[in-house]
Order: C-alpha cells, then structure tokens, then sequence
C-alpha cells in the first residue's frame, strides 16, 4: 500500500499521456493564435514536424482541426498549410442562475457563439429546483430546435453543460454551499439538472459566477491571456475571481474570490449575507438602486439587472443630480475595495464587470484615482490597471462554457467518446 507521502508523487507518463499532452498543446496553440501552420506550431511547442503531423492528422479526424489553405509568409521552401480550429459539431453549453435573471450560451470549440438566451427570472422566489428546472427546460427546448445533419455531416455533440451561481459552490461536488443572494443552502445543482436533462448535454459542471466569468476573461475577453488578473462581478451581489500565473485561484475549499464580503466598516449598511459594511452592500446593484431611489432588485422586481442599470443610465445621461452624486460615491468605494484586492493579489489587471460596464463612463476615472490614493506602490503601466470588461452580463456564462471546452481540449478523445460519439 502507499504511504500517504508517496501516493502523492507522479508516475512516468505512458504513451497515451504523451499523446494526450501533445494534443492539447496543439489545440492550445490554435487556440491562442487563431491559426498556423504544421511546422509553426512544432516551432512553438518543441515537437518534430512528423509529431505534429501524426497530431494534426487524429485530429483532424476527429474534426477539431481543419486545414485552411495556404499560410503565408517570407519562410524559405515550399509554403506549409495554414490549420485552425473547426470543430463546429462541438457545442458547449454555458448557462447562469443569478438573482434575476436566467442565461444560456453555447459556443463550438473555436468560441463562436451558437446560441445565447437570456431572459428575467426571479431565483430567488422560485427556489433551487424550480430555478433549475426552469434552465433544464430552456436547455431542453435549445436542444430540440437542433436542426438535423446530412449523412454527410458530423453530428453535433454537445460536450458539457457549465453552470454558473452567485455564492459558495463545492466544485468536485457540484454543490452550491451558500448563495446568500439567492437563498440556497446545500443545493446539488448537477444532480439535479442531470435528473432533468440526462446525458443530452453530457457531464454537468459548477462553478462560482465570479469565477467563470474570470476565465472568460482570460480566455477571451479584452484582458486575455493575462497571467495575474482579478474579476470583479457587478450585480445584485459583487463576487471576484482570481486568475494567478494563468490558472483560477479558488482556495483550499474552492471558496477564493468572496471579495464582495470583505468588511469596509463594521456598523456600515446590511449585507445580503446578514452581516453589516461588506463591500458589496457599498456597491452592489441594489445598493445603488436604493441609492438613486430605482425600484429594488430584490425578489419581485420583474426585471432583470441589465434593463435596471438602463434606467440609470438614462438618467445619468439626462444630468440627473441624484444619480450623478451617488455615482461620485460609487467610484469611490470601487476604488477602496480594489486598492484591497490589489494590495493582496498585486494582480497585472483588475477588470469591472456586469453592470460597472454601464457606467464606466461616470466611474472609471474617480475610481481609479481613489485607487491610487490607498495603494503603498502606485499602479505603473501594465500593472496594477483598473479596466472595464466588454463580455457583460453574459461573461458568467461564457466563462461556464469556456470551462467545457477547456475539457475537451485537454482531452478530447475520452469526451469526445463518453456516448459513443
């Protein structure tokens, strides 16, 4: 038997590790580069041509590669073929439950959006199962409407549905602990979604909102690629996600990245987690919401966040003197809480997301000068930036997605073959 020190040290790889490893490092590279040719990637990787030839040849197999004509360039010798991901008959499906609204999206392996909906829903009141049924059932009715595919053509094959929730969420499990927002204790999201859905959408994966969203971040947001990065979700709740050397930070439980809860004054206002001078009760949506006297995001409302913060901003737009006054007081408390963060993490980026995006106009500015201000190393160039998402509200769920396609990039022949596809 091991020993509990030696169980933990790596054995020699076999060939099908080998092969394994080699073929994500050429999807991988596609990934980033968009396109290039067999000897390019041998290049960037450190793999013989005939390697990649034998990779790229399985692959294209499989239908994730597909040759693109010509590549250009000033190389000597004959010009190699340009290669780029295809993969379009796998789908991806990333999905959120927020406080008030429903999302799915579903993405090919190449991150072309197929299919994005999304549409007001009241978590909160509805509870755990009926939330999940109610996205069982948009993910069923996306389904059905596949169109079929000539003999000739791949059939789809949807590799994973990505959840993503607002709260403390046990990720080997599939378990949402807490979703204070929300109102859900010790919720088994996976297996009840799979008792909805079955194996139509293959494994069902959770994760934290924040956390997806920072991955889509780095995968394809504004900001990818960058090695050291803080997301910071606006909505109902603030919630961030962690993105270290290149890879998710999530803490020995999987619960990292709860900066929304991080105390700015102990007799401040309420939190929805029934604590008092949280950041996120400074500025969470509903906060400002109470603030510029809209009606409450909380259970009820009938409205998403997205056409809520509109109406702010109509209002900002018109020189409304409230609206305008508690968005100085906004950015200001943004500021404080990421000179926080960045003190903690000295991230490359910290980037904005959800509905700080609809008013960035107003706040950025302020905010990055009260940023400043309460940092011992002022930020330089390229590090230590306050920027401002582009995925919006969808970037949860784009995140849920991109962590599907992440699995069949790291392995695409056991997912690919987990219904005999």
């Amino acid at each position: 038997m091991l020993s509990a020190r030696s169980a933990g040290v790596p054995t020699r790889a076999g060939h099908t590790d080998i092969r394994r490893n080699n073929q994500e490092l050429v999807l991988r590279h596609l990934w980033a580069a968009g396109s290039a040719s067999r000897a390019g990637i041998a290049a960037s990787a450190g793999l013989t041509r005939a390697t990649v030839s034998r990779l790229v040849g399985s692959l294209i197999e499989l239908g994730l590669v597909e040759e693109a004509g010509v590549a250009t360039g000033g190389g000597q010798g004959r010009p190699g073929t340009e290669l780029r991901l295809a993969g379009r008959h796998v789908l991806a499906v990333g999905a959120e439950v927020n406080v008030d609204y429903l999302t799915l999206l579903v993405v090919d392996l190449a991150n072309r959006q197929v299919h994005h909906w999304q549409r007001p829903f009241d978590a909160h009141r509805a509870g755990a199962e009926a939330s999940l049924a109610a996205l069982a059932q948009a993910c069923s009715s996306w389904l059905d409407s596949l169109p079929e595919r000539p003999a000739a053509e791949r059939v789809p094959f949807v590799a994973g549905l990505g959840v993503a929730v607002p709260g403390l969420v046990d990720e080997r499990r599939g378990m949402v602990g807490r979703a204070p927002n929300l109102g859900w204790h010790d919720v088994p999201v996976a297996e009840l979604l799979t008792a909805e859905l079955g194996d139509r959408v293959g494994p069902v994966t959770v994760g934290n909102e924040a956390n997806r969203a920072a991955l889509a971040e780095y995968r394809v947001g504004s900001h990818a690629g960058t090695e050291h990065l803080v997301y910071v979700t606006g909505d109902v709740g603030i919630g961030g996600g962690l993105i270290v050397q290149g890879r998710p930070l999530l803490g020995a439980r999987g619960y990292g990245g709860e900066v929304g809860h991080m105390l700015l004054d102990p007799a401040g206002p309420l939190c929805g987690c029934g604590r008092r001078g949280c950041w996120e009760a400074f500025v969470g949506l509903e906060a400002l919401l109470a603030e510029v006297a809209e009606p409450s995001a909380g259970p009820g409302a009938g409205e998403s966040s997205e056409e809520r913060i509109a109406r702010v901003v109509r209002r900002a737009e018109q020189g409304d003197a409230t609206v305008l006054s508690a968005l100085d007081r906004l950015a200001e408390y943004v500021g404080t809480g990421c000179a926080n963060i960045a003190a903690l993490f000295d991230p490359d980026v910290i980037v904005l997301g959800g509905y700080f995006s609809a008013v960035a106009r107003w706040i950025m500015a302020p905010a990055r000068t009260a940023l400043a201000a309460r940092l011992l190393a002022s930020p330089t160039p390229g590090t230590g930036e306050l920027a401002v998402s582009d995925l919006g509200f969808a970037a949860a769920a784009r995140g849920a997605a991109t962590h599907i396609v992440d699995r069949v990039i790291s392995d695409p022949h056991v997912l690919l073959g987990t219904r005999g596809r």
